[in-house]
């Protein structure tokens, strides 16, 4: 058995690397022990031009701007002795004699008749735009100038260059209100210490970091910024990009939102309020805590939805649910379960008194008519009440016992039972 999963292992790990192999954009090649390419995957005969026949009888790279026996065999000494090639930038040569910038790095290997594997990136645009920022200065100035998102250098925790886009999501008069300060000052933050730690990840790793900022008129900005040093003027210093993704995070959070909440009302959804609830079955289970469940509806809603229209009936159920919401404690929980029906979980029930007194006062809040578009409408809430652990020990149970109750409570209309 151990030896079929073994088996099954390996066909998964070879289709794995085939994949990897077929389909990466980096150029990968393997190295035999005399120095001659014995395998090359698609990528680099399509970023350098050549294919395997043209370097099946050739122990010296032709793909080397300058071939040279003695570099190679340098370099096959380095890989017989296991020691790697770390990544570096060189050049390379196309078969069409084209010369390209790559990231190149070596490992080896030395496994059957595999010395090594070569992998090549293609750094061309990378290096065409890192000589054009080293050439001129004001060539890097007349760049940022045009790229969209705001861009801060920084010398010695000091601003020493702003593009336009910048001065504007900072919400400056010019570049020269800014000139001498720090970026960071503009980032808002409840842990200094955590912030720099953030930073100096994000410079490492490359990575974007998510953060708050203030503009100077005091309006917060969520921004999303890539730290990186580079030279400029001659000096090592650090360039901060700025994006401004308010927009998108608000979008985002809008989503989440609807995700576990109703739409109408704003109060949470069934979903949300099943998984809640199973929660907090859990941990009074665990201290041997009481809890209840509320379930309410609108007596006669439907009529006055049909009578009255269906903005009127919105209307009623979101001041219904803002209802609910002011009149339980903060640990309570409300749910809109849909039309009409709404639970609340009355959540580290102490005594059957608190119980009592949230229904009691849920109870004549729900009797005070509502004004709607110049309408006075009077409508009344039944209320069914199931208890943990009492009436059940899970959500399905509990639930459905609050919903027998309500059923017996609308039979009397306006008022409440406890099942």
């Amino acid at each position: 058995m151990s030896s079929m999963v073994s088996k099954d292992k390996e066909i998964v790990e070879k289709n794995v690397l085939e994949l990897v192999w077929n389909n990466t954009n980096d150029a990968i090649f393997t190295i035999g022990y005399d120095g001659r390419v014995l395998s090359l995957n698609p990528a680099f005969s399509s970023m350098l031009g050549w294919d395997k026949k043209d370097l099946t009888d050739v122990n010296c790279f032709p793909f080397f701007v300058q071939p040279n026996k003695e570099e190679h065999e340098h370099q096959l000494n380095l890989f017989r002795q296991g020691i790697d090639i770390p990544y570096h930038v060189t050049k390379r040569k196309r078969k069409d004699g084209k010369e390209l910038d790559i990231l190149a790095s070596y490992r080896a290997v030395k496994e059957g008749n595999v010395l090594a594997v070569g992998m090549y990136k293609d750094f061309t645009e990378q290096m065409k735009i890192q000589r054009q920022l080293k050439a001129s200065q004001e060539c890097y100035r007349n760049l940022v100038q045009t790229i969209p998102d705001a861009i801060f250098v920084e010398n010695d925790g000091k601003i020493v260059f702003v593009n336009q886009p910048g001065v504007k999501m900072i919400g400056a008069e010019d570049s020269k209100q800014l000139m001498g300060q720090s970026v960071w000052q503009f980032i808002l933050t409840e842990n200094d210490k955590q912030l720099k730690k953030n930073i100096h990840n994000a410079i490492e790793t490359g990575e974007p970091l998510l953060v708050e900022m203030q503009r100077l008129n005091g309006e917060m900005l969520w921004v999303e910024l890539v730290a990186m040093s580079i030279y400029y003027e001659g000096e090592s210093v650090l360039q901060v990009v700025m994006r401004d993704v308010t927009a998108k995070k608000s979008y985002e959070e809008q989503l989440e939102f609807l995700a576990f909440h109703d739409p109408l009302t704003g109060v949470t959804n069934r979903r949300y309020f099943t998984d809640y609830l199973n929660k907090a079955i859990e941990r009074e289970k665990s201290k041997n805590g009481t809890l209840a469940l509320l379930y309410l509806d609108l007596d006669k809603f439907k009529e006055i939805n049909d009578t009255k229209g269906h903005d009127v009936g919105d209307e009623l159920l979101k001041q219904f649910a803002n209802r609910l919401s002011k009149n339980i404690r903060e640990m309570d929980i409300v749910c809109r379960v849909g039309g009409d029906e709404f639970l609340i979980l009355i959540d580290g029930v102490e005594s059957e008194q608190i119980i009592r007194e949230i229904i009691k006062r849920l109870h004549e809040k729900l009797m005070v008519p509502y004004s709607i578009n110049g309408l006075k409408i009077s409508v009344y809430a039944s209320i069914g009440v199931a208890r943990f652990p009492a009436d059940g020990q899970d959500s399905k149970i509990l639930i459905s016992k609050a919903d027998k109750a309500l059923y017996q409570a609308k039979q009397k209309c306006n008022t409440y039972i406890m099942d």
